[in-house]
């Protein structure tokens, strides 16, 4: 275990213990008679953190993990200690229910402030007590990914982060609980601390009158807010002359009193620019009573922010204490465009200096460069990736506004772009171990991680050892391959064995959603709702059985790279028999295309993402793939289309022929992604849906919608490993789409640099490549 913590105690509010949504403030004080600059913070809580040291503000985020394997922080805290009386304080924050990026734990908090000088550590000498100010206790659930709403009340928080407070009655010893032996599973954050960063600027763009005609007791915020009556009026008839409506301001935005009425108030719609994610805050002078609820959303299709939807609650509600405040919410992180605003109880005064959201982000930076001479493509390129920027924090995130869940397909997406852009490998390599340490006992993984769900997509499983595949060829990490070759060894066993006439039967219980695509016949529809029995009858699927053989064909290149010969040859032979299974199955002679599914009742169902894995998994016989490479490339064949994200499939399997469908693809992205911008995007959504999708609940910010990053980079720069880390690398660009392209990608090894274009005399390559690497000249066959 890790020696900063060993004799160091979880400590809790002893009255308090079993309640889900916990707020509570510890507060330690101590003396130094020097300065201490080397001074470090080793911390870790269930569920989440904010730490000040004399009053300001340090650090927050505990990094999402498993109760059993736990991970710590260590916070260079020296800067913020002085020569005398110290206060550390921490305000923690228990979930304890279940969501899609927590599993319920015991609650507790934990840390070591250690100096030259002397080590404080948490137990008895910390005093705590519930939140004043935090509503703890029963709450609505935001979404079931997210957990929790919060509300706060102002005139609760009476400065206790300040050096100079003194503590009264209500503050108690902290209780001490479990011994830090019970985690055998100590490790320091494995990836780089998020930055709280500054304010998003805010505009105000709507404004009026609300009328709430009825709020009974225990009503949802949410629910309330998006029920309410509102009425435009022109800004000047609701802010004071000389008012800002641009946030932040020194000046402010103030209110005419009598633009309050009873039974309502005055609501405020800010528009933060583009898609934003990062801590709630507010600044203002208020009167003690005035209550503002707060909605935060993606999009404004309701002329308002969609604060309640199909039971998921995006809105809070804060009231004011007297005078000015500034209040940031460092427990949940919050995601989108727009906020709205329903102020309502003002007597006097109401100035408002800011609200919006301060800019939490991963601390890391584009070093991929594309450029080509289309500039729709160039601004594709560049939303893509600040996209994926926006979709990672402590893992892969499929969206940060409605979930915050790392899924196995959306993070394949999200790493193999993500290579190309930013070379950063230490992030996909933490997030495959968060699913690894998911493995259920029938050997797939949980639904997301980490997580405890009533059901899991088998596919993402699969996807999962692609993903693993991939990151040992991109980064060159053997020693993470390693560590998760067990794991892949323990799922290929069993899936194997299960294997009837070399086909993977689907899972028929109601604890799997057998979900392909987000497209008619392929979502699995019906399993994620209440009463869902299971399959009525036994069944094959063509889109399982292809990922799996994708997983056997990576799992045996893993093997192969760890020089684990006689299993990468095992799953290469097993690979061969499935694909000739499916094949045989599946592929109808008359359609001249593979059906989807096969088993009694099963309707004869063709769809773009079935055709696309067939050929990506190399099952159609090459006699057979040029045919049907050109149906999947035409309109009227009348299957099932690819969504945005599984496009992926598509666009790979028919760049097999890269200049003969060069240009459908890259004119298909130009369509499909450039129909969101011109939309007004500015990050790119779920579905091609947007905001309609899902009963109205779809993301307008998604990682998995990221991949024409990928294609630009590795078809048009045309630059792939071929070999880990990009030790051996091809490039082949195509060439079919611009006459020029040029860029850099990152390697382990240092950056790739290409450009090229043609002439008359054909292609001109200039290429530059570090020390280390080799180029794959044509014919030459990889070792990998």
């Amino acid at each position: 275990m890790m020696e900063g913590l060993n004799d160091s105690v979880w400590m809790w509010n002893g009255g308090s213990r079993d309640e889900g949504n916990q707020y509570v403030e510890f507060r330690h004080e101590f003396t130094l008679s020097d300065l201490a600059e080397e001074a470090k913070l080793y911390i870790s809580v269930d569920t989440e953190y904010a730490v000040w040291i004399n009053g300001r503000f340090a650090d927050s985020g505990q990094y999402d993990d498993f109760p059993d394997h736990k991970a710590y922080d260590v916070l260079p805290i020296g800067p913020y200690l002085r020569q005398g009386k110290n206060v550390l304080c921490v305000l923690a924050y228990y979930q304890g229910v279940n969501s899609f990026q927590y599993i319920q734990g015991l609650p507790g908090l934990i840390y070591t402030l250690e100096m030259k000088e002397k080590t404080i550590r948490s137990g008895g000498d910390a005093y705590c007590r519930v939140s004043p100010a935090y509503t703890s206790g029963p709450l609505p659930i935001s979404t079931a990914q997210l957990g929790f709403t919060f509300e706060y009340d102002a005139s609760g928080g009476d400065g206790w982060t300040d050096p100079d407070y003194r503590m009264t009655d209500a503050w108690k010893r902290a209780e001490a609980g479990r011994a830090t032996n019970a985690y055998p599973g100590w490790y320091e954050r494995p990836v780089r601390k998020l930055e709280v960063k500054e304010r998003c600027g805010a505009s105000l763009i709507a404004q009026g009158l609300f009328a709430r005609l009825d709020e009974s007791p225990g009503a949802i915020v949410a629910e309330v807010m998006q029920r309410d009556y509102l009425s435009h009026r022109l800004s000047r008839s609701i802010v004071k002359d000389g008012g800002s409506l641009r946030l932040p301001s020194s000046g402010g935005l103030s209110i005419k009193p009598e633009a309050f009425q009873p039974n309502g108030g005055v609501y405020l719609v800010l528009d933060m620019g583009r898609e934003q994610c990062g801590f709630l805050e507010l600044e203002l002078d208020g009167e003690e009573g005035t209550i503002i609820d707060i909605a935060y959303g993606e999009h404004l299709d309701d002329l308002r922010v969609r604060a309640s939807v199909r039971g998921k609650h995006f809105a809070t509600r804060y009231r004011c204490g007297e005078g000015r405040q500034t209040f940031t919410h460092y427990m949940k992180r919050w995601a989108g465009r727009y906020l709205q605003l329903h102020i309502g109880g003002v007597r006097d005064t109401f100035t408002l200096y800011y609200a919006g959201l301060r800019s939490v982000e991963y601390p890391v930076e584009p070093k991929g460069e594309f450029r080509c001479p289309d500039r729709l493509h160039q601004q594709i390129e560049q939303v893509a990736v600040r996209t994926l920027h926006l979709c990672m924090h402590e893992h892969y995130e499929d969206t940060p506004w409605r979930e915050q869940a790392l899924y196995a397909m959306d993070s394949r997406n999200q790493a193999l772009c993500g290579y190309y852009c930013f070379g950063e490998y230490d992030f996909p390599a933490a997030s495959n171990r968060l699913f690894g340490e998911g493995l259920k006992d029938d050997c797939y993984l949980e639904l997301t991680a980490p997580a405890k769900t009533p059901f899991t997509i088998p596919s993402f499983s699969f996807i999962w050892i692609v993903q693993l595949e991939e990151h040992l060829l991109y980064s060159g990490d053997f020693e993470q391959a390693r560590a998760n070759l067990g794991i892949v060894r323990r799922m290929m066993d069993r899936h194997t064995a299960q294997l009837f006439n070399g086909l993977l039967e689907t899972p028929g219980s109601s604890a799997y959603w057998n979900f392909y695509d987000w497209a008619d016949g392929l979502n699995g529809a019906g399993a994620t709702a209440p009463g869902y029995k299971g399959l009525a009858n036994k069944r094959f699927d063509a889109p399982l059985n292809l990922f799996l053989a994708m997983a056997l064909e990576a799992a045996g290149r893993m093997a192969n790279g760890c020089r684990d010969h006689t299993a990468a040859r095992g799953y290469a032979e097993t690979a061969n028999k499935v694909k000739a299974a499916v094949h045989e199955r599946f592929w109808d002679s008359a359609a001249q295309a593979y059906r989807t599914y096969a088993g009694e009742g099963e309707e004869e169902h063709y769809a773009e993402l079935t055709q696309s894995l067939a050929l990506c998994a190399r099952v159609c016989p090459e006699s057979l793939a040029g045919g049907l490479r050109q149906r999947l490339s035409s309109t009227g064949h009348g299957w099932v289309p690819v969504s945005l994200s599984y496009a992926l499939f598509k666009f790979k399997a028919l760049l097999d022929e890269p200049e003969r469908y060069g240009q459908l693809v890259l004119g298909t992205i130009a369509d499909d992604w450039g129909h969101m911008l011109y939309r007004g995007a500015t990050s790119f959504w779920e579905t091609k849906e947007g905001a309609e999708a899902f009963g109205q609940a779809g993301s307008l910010c998604h990682g998995w919608s990221a991949i024409p990053v990928y294609f630009y980079y590795a078809y048009i720069l045309g630059v792939r490993p071929v070999e880990p880390g990009f030790r051996v690398f091809r490039v082949e660009p195509v060439r079919s789409v611009f006459h020029k392209a040029a860029g850099k990608i990152p390697t382990p090894y240092g950056d790739i640099t290409v450009e090229w274009k043609q002439t008359e005399n054909g292609l001109e390559l200039k290429l530059e490549h570090p020390d280390g690497t080799v180029r794959q000249q044509d014919g030459e066959e990889g070792r990998f």
